[in-house]
């Protein structure tokens, strides 16, 4: 199972993404997840840390245009995933087509670049159905990634599980599952159900859960 650990709060400081950086090497975690606004404090770490720039964080309202420019800057900053936050208005509107437009010119950019495009949903949102609804979408324009949250709202674990499996196992994307809960038992469960990863949101989470191995 990947790990990765994400540095998001807008309070972060330089010291912050230095320690995340530094658990996430001595952990041999996948990447670091920071909002895209932060990648220009990364550049000395580039050559050894894959960075995940977090777009449009942490509430995806940005038209398409502001959301493109923003994932180039980042492209150009080093970024080695987009993870884009996708618009729970309009899902919750059941707008696929204006959805399908965004993801179309993100997909674009980041494909012009060998750059993975991971979409955020905040699962905990939406009903099951509509979440599933929307991975199919997904599946169908190719991507083949899905991080559940943004990991800016305390969430129920036992449902983040449950919609992890069920995604995974109904419409074949791989989900990376994040939370401000995990703990080592949830941590193995995930693990237990073949979650394709996780994501922390402190090192002082990651250290405590992955300290002894994984």
């Amino acid at each position: 199972m990947l790990t990765e650990l994400a540095c998001t709060n807008q309070d972060c400081t330089h010291n912050d993404i230095l320690e995340t950086i530094f658990i996430s090497a001595e952990q041999d975690m996948h990447c670091v997840s920071l909002p895209s606004g932060f990648m220009s404090k990364v550049n000395d770490f580039l050559s050894n840390h894959q960075f995940a720039a977090a777009i449009d964080f942490p509430y995806g309202l940005s038209i398409s245009q502001v959301r493109l420019h923003e994932i180039i800057l980042a492209i150009r900053q080093g970024a080695a995933f987009i993870d884009l936050v996708l618009n729970s208005s309009l899902i919750k509107e059941n707008n696929w087509r204006k959805i399908k437009e965004d993801l179309k010119a993100c997909l674009a950019v980041c494909r012009e670049s060998n750059v993975e495009l991971r979409p955020i949903v905040e699962y905990r949102l939406f009903a099951p159905k509509t979440v599933l609804l929307l991975c199919d979408m997904l599946q169908d324009m190719s991507i083949n990634y899905l991080i559940n949250c943004t990991g800016s709202f305390p969430d129920d674990l036992d449902d983040n599980i449950i919609m992890c499996h069920d995604i995974q196992t109904k419409t074949g994307m791989l989900v990376t599952a994040c939370s401000k809960l995990i703990n080592r038992k949830y941590f193995d469960l995930f693990s237990d159900m073949g979650i394709h990863g996780i994501r922390f949101t402190s090192p002082k989470m990651a250290e405590n859960i992955l300290k002894n191995g994984v």
